[in-house]
Protein backbone atom coordinates (compact mmCIF):
# COMPACT_ATOMS: atom_id res chain seq x y z
CA UNK A 1 0.00 0.00 0.00
CA UNK A 2 1.37 3.37 -1.03
CA UNK A 3 0.72 6.03 1.59
CA UNK A 4 1.27 9.73 0.95
CA UNK A 5 2.92 11.00 4.13
CA UNK A 6 2.79 14.62 5.25
CA UNK A 7 4.50 15.84 8.39
CA UNK A 8 5.05 19.06 10.28
CA UNK A 9 6.19 18.44 13.86
CA UNK A 10 7.05 22.10 14.44
CA UNK A 11 4.25 23.64 16.54
CA UNK A 12 2.38 25.93 14.18
CA UNK A 13 -0.73 28.03 13.57
CA UNK A 14 -3.88 26.09 14.58
CA UNK A 15 -6.07 27.94 12.08
CA UNK A 16 -3.80 26.97 9.20
CA UNK A 17 -3.49 23.38 10.39
CA UNK A 18 -7.27 23.04 10.60
CA UNK A 19 -7.62 24.56 7.13
CA UNK A 20 -5.22 21.87 5.84
CA UNK A 21 -7.39 19.19 7.44
CA UNK A 22 -10.52 20.46 5.72
CA UNK A 23 -8.77 20.80 2.36
CA UNK A 24 -7.50 17.20 2.52
CA UNK A 25 -11.09 16.10 3.11
CA UNK A 26 -12.29 18.01 0.03
CA UNK A 27 -9.86 17.09 -2.73
CA UNK A 28 -9.56 14.11 -5.01
CA UNK A 29 -6.73 11.90 -3.78
CA UNK A 30 -5.60 8.77 -5.64
CA UNK A 31 -3.92 7.26 -2.57
CA UNK A 32 -4.53 7.36 1.18
CA UNK A 33 -2.85 10.19 3.10
CA UNK A 34 -1.40 10.13 6.60
CA UNK A 35 -0.51 13.46 8.16
CA UNK A 36 1.38 14.27 11.36
CA UNK A 37 1.04 17.75 12.79
CA UNK A 38 1.44 19.75 16.00
CA UNK A 39 -0.42 22.88 17.03
CA UNK A 40 0.84 25.70 19.19
CA UNK A 41 -1.20 25.98 22.45
CA UNK A 42 -4.86 26.04 21.52
CA UNK A 43 -8.34 24.86 22.35
CA UNK A 44 -9.99 23.17 19.38
CA UNK A 45 -13.77 23.11 19.33
CA UNK A 46 -15.73 20.42 17.54
CA UNK A 47 -17.83 21.71 14.66
CA UNK A 48 -21.03 21.92 16.71
CA UNK A 49 -19.60 22.80 20.14
CA UNK A 50 -20.46 25.95 22.07
CA UNK A 51 -17.58 28.22 23.07
CA UNK A 52 -19.49 29.43 26.12
CA UNK A 53 -20.16 25.89 27.32
CA UNK A 54 -16.74 24.41 26.60
CA UNK A 55 -13.98 27.00 26.93
CA UNK A 56 -12.58 29.05 29.81
CA UNK A 57 -12.08 32.09 27.61
CA UNK A 58 -10.48 34.34 30.22
CA UNK A 59 -7.85 31.74 31.01
CA UNK A 60 -7.12 31.14 27.34
CA UNK A 61 -6.83 34.84 26.50
CA UNK A 62 -4.60 35.51 29.51
CA UNK A 63 -2.30 32.60 28.69
CA UNK A 64 -1.93 33.01 24.92
CA UNK A 65 -4.01 29.95 24.11
CA UNK A 66 -5.72 30.21 20.73
CA UNK A 67 -9.37 29.20 20.39
CA UNK A 68 -10.17 27.55 17.05
CA UNK A 69 -12.84 25.32 15.50
CA UNK A 70 -12.38 22.27 13.25
CA UNK A 71 -14.65 21.07 10.46
CA UNK A 72 -15.27 17.69 12.10
CA UNK A 73 -17.61 16.89 14.98
CA UNK A 74 -16.63 15.43 18.32
CA UNK A 75 -15.69 17.18 21.55
CA UNK A 76 -13.51 20.14 22.46
CA UNK A 77 -9.83 19.34 23.06
CA UNK A 78 -6.60 21.04 24.07
CA UNK A 79 -3.52 21.00 21.82
CA UNK A 80 0.04 22.06 22.51
CA UNK A 81 3.62 21.14 21.67
CA UNK A 82 3.29 17.86 23.58
CA UNK A 83 0.28 16.60 21.63
CA UNK A 84 0.75 14.73 18.36
CA UNK A 85 -2.09 14.92 15.85
CA UNK A 86 -2.37 12.07 13.36
CA UNK A 87 -4.74 12.29 10.39
CA UNK A 88 -5.85 9.68 7.89
CA UNK A 89 -7.57 10.45 4.60
CA UNK A 90 -8.95 7.58 2.51
CA UNK A 91 -10.30 8.07 -1.04
CA UNK A 92 -14.09 7.77 -1.03
CA UNK A 93 -14.10 5.47 -4.03
CA UNK A 94 -12.31 2.75 -2.08
CA UNK A 95 -14.51 2.73 1.05
CA UNK A 96 -17.95 4.02 1.93
CA UNK A 97 -18.17 3.79 5.71
CA UNK A 98 -16.54 6.41 7.93
CA UNK A 99 -16.18 3.68 10.54
CA UNK A 100 -13.49 2.13 8.30
CA UNK A 101 -11.36 5.24 8.70
CA UNK A 102 -11.92 5.32 12.47
CA UNK A 103 -11.01 1.65 12.79
CA UNK A 104 -7.82 1.99 10.73
CA UNK A 105 -6.57 5.06 12.58
CA UNK A 106 -7.50 3.58 15.95
CA UNK A 107 -5.63 0.39 15.12
CA UNK A 108 -2.56 2.41 14.12
CA UNK A 109 -2.52 4.25 17.46
CA UNK A 110 -3.19 1.07 19.46
CA UNK A 111 -0.41 -0.91 17.77
CA UNK A 112 1.99 2.00 18.30
CA UNK A 113 1.19 2.10 22.02
CA UNK A 114 1.48 -1.70 22.21
CA UNK A 115 4.99 -1.43 20.77
CA UNK A 116 5.89 0.81 23.72
CA UNK A 117 4.67 -1.82 26.16
CA UNK A 118 1.37 -0.05 26.91
CA UNK A 119 -2.11 -1.59 26.84
CA UNK A 120 -4.70 0.90 25.61
CA UNK A 121 -8.42 0.17 25.78
CA UNK A 122 -11.38 1.66 23.93
CA UNK A 123 -13.60 4.09 25.80
CA UNK A 124 -15.85 4.14 22.74
CA UNK A 125 -15.28 4.04 18.99
CA UNK A 126 -13.32 7.29 19.02
CA UNK A 127 -11.35 7.39 22.28
CA UNK A 128 -8.53 5.38 23.86
CA UNK A 129 -7.61 4.98 27.52
CA UNK A 130 -4.53 3.85 29.39
CA UNK A 131 -5.26 2.64 32.90
CA UNK A 132 -8.67 4.30 32.76
CA UNK A 133 -7.39 7.71 31.67
CA UNK A 134 -7.85 9.19 28.21
CA UNK A 135 -4.77 9.42 26.03
CA UNK A 136 -6.31 9.81 22.56
CA UNK A 137 -9.53 10.99 20.93
CA UNK A 138 -10.72 10.98 17.34
CA UNK A 139 -13.13 12.89 15.12
CA UNK A 140 -14.02 12.43 11.47
CA UNK A 141 -15.87 13.64 8.42
CA UNK A 142 -17.12 12.08 5.22
CA UNK A 143 -17.34 14.06 1.97
CA UNK A 144 -17.96 13.06 -1.63
CA UNK A 145 -14.18 12.91 -2.06
CA UNK A 146 -12.87 11.11 1.01
CA UNK A 147 -13.17 9.71 4.51
CA UNK A 148 -11.12 11.76 6.94
CA UNK A 149 -10.29 11.13 10.59
CA UNK A 150 -7.87 12.84 12.92
CA UNK A 151 -6.61 11.76 16.31
CA UNK A 152 -4.97 13.49 19.23
CA UNK A 153 -2.25 11.67 21.16
CA UNK A 154 -1.10 13.15 24.46
CA UNK A 155 2.65 12.54 24.55
CA UNK A 156 3.94 15.07 27.07
CA UNK A 157 1.31 17.78 27.01
CA UNK A 158 0.83 20.37 29.78
CA UNK A 159 -2.12 18.78 31.56
CA UNK A 160 -2.48 21.67 34.01
CA UNK A 161 -3.10 24.12 31.17
CA UNK A 162 -5.35 21.55 29.51
CA UNK A 163 -7.59 21.29 32.57
CA UNK A 164 -7.72 25.06 33.12
CA UNK A 165 -8.56 25.72 29.44
CA UNK A 166 -11.59 23.44 29.29
CA UNK A 167 -14.79 23.82 31.28
CA UNK A 168 -15.69 20.17 30.80
CA UNK A 169 -13.37 17.21 31.19
CA UNK A 170 -15.43 14.06 30.79
CA UNK A 171 -12.49 11.77 31.50
CA UNK A 172 -9.23 12.05 33.36
CA UNK A 173 -6.32 12.37 30.95
CA UNK A 174 -2.78 11.03 30.87
CA UNK A 175 0.37 11.51 28.80
CA UNK A 176 2.10 8.59 27.10
CA UNK A 177 5.33 9.82 28.68
CA UNK A 178 3.86 9.51 32.18
CA UNK A 179 3.06 5.85 31.55
CA UNK A 180 6.63 4.92 30.62
CA UNK A 181 9.82 4.60 32.63
CA UNK A 182 11.64 6.97 30.30
CA UNK A 183 10.42 10.30 29.00
CA UNK A 184 9.45 10.45 25.32
CA UNK A 185 8.91 13.36 22.97
CA UNK A 186 6.49 13.88 20.11
CA UNK A 187 9.26 13.08 17.62
CA UNK A 188 9.91 9.73 19.31
CA UNK A 189 6.26 8.70 19.02
CA UNK A 190 6.19 9.87 15.41
CA UNK A 191 9.04 7.46 14.61
CA UNK A 192 7.24 4.64 16.41
CA UNK A 193 4.10 5.20 14.34
CA UNK A 194 6.11 5.27 11.10
CA UNK A 195 7.66 1.95 12.07
CA UNK A 196 4.22 0.44 12.70
CA UNK A 197 3.00 1.69 9.33
CA UNK A 198 5.96 0.09 7.56
CA UNK A 199 5.96 -3.25 9.37
CA UNK A 200 2.37 -3.87 10.51
CA UNK A 201 0.47 -2.15 7.70
CA UNK A 202 3.10 -2.95 5.05
CA UNK A 203 2.86 0.64 3.86
CA UNK A 204 5.23 2.24 1.39
CA UNK A 205 5.59 5.74 2.83
CA UNK A 206 5.83 8.43 0.18
CA UNK A 207 7.00 11.56 2.02
CA UNK A 208 5.52 14.62 0.39
CA UNK A 209 4.57 18.26 0.86
CA UNK A 210 1.36 20.07 0.03
CA UNK A 211 1.14 21.00 -3.64
CA UNK A 212 0.85 24.58 -4.84
CA UNK A 213 -2.81 23.94 -5.59
CA UNK A 214 -3.42 22.56 -2.10
CA UNK A 215 -1.56 25.43 -0.46
CA UNK A 216 -3.68 27.94 -2.36
CA UNK A 217 -6.84 26.20 -1.16
CA UNK A 218 -5.51 26.19 2.41
CA UNK A 219 -4.71 29.90 2.33
CA UNK A 220 -8.15 30.76 0.94
CA UNK A 221 -9.94 28.64 3.53
CA UNK A 222 -7.76 29.98 6.33
CA UNK A 223 -8.53 33.59 5.41
CA UNK A 224 -12.21 33.14 4.58
CA UNK A 225 -13.17 30.80 7.43
CA UNK A 226 -10.82 29.35 10.00
CA UNK A 227 -9.29 32.55 11.41
CA UNK A 228 -12.59 34.41 11.44
CA UNK A 229 -14.55 35.00 14.65
CA UNK A 230 -17.78 34.23 12.80
CA UNK A 231 -16.63 30.61 12.43
CA UNK A 232 -14.74 30.14 15.69
CA UNK A 233 -17.29 31.78 17.99
CA UNK A 234 -20.48 30.83 16.19
CA UNK A 235 -23.41 29.94 18.46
Amino acid sequence: MRLRTLNNLTPSNPYENLAVEEVLNNIQTPTPIVRFWVNSPSVILGRFDSVVDEVNLDYCFNNDIVVARRHTGGGTVYHDEGNLNVSLTIPRNSHTELSTCYKTLSTLIILSLYSLGLTPTHLNYNALLINGRKVSGMAGSLTKHSLHCHSTLLVNSDLVRLKHSLKKLKNEVVNVSDCLRESVEVGDIYEVILDVLRHEFKAELIFDSLSTYELTMVENLYLSKHCRDGWVFKA
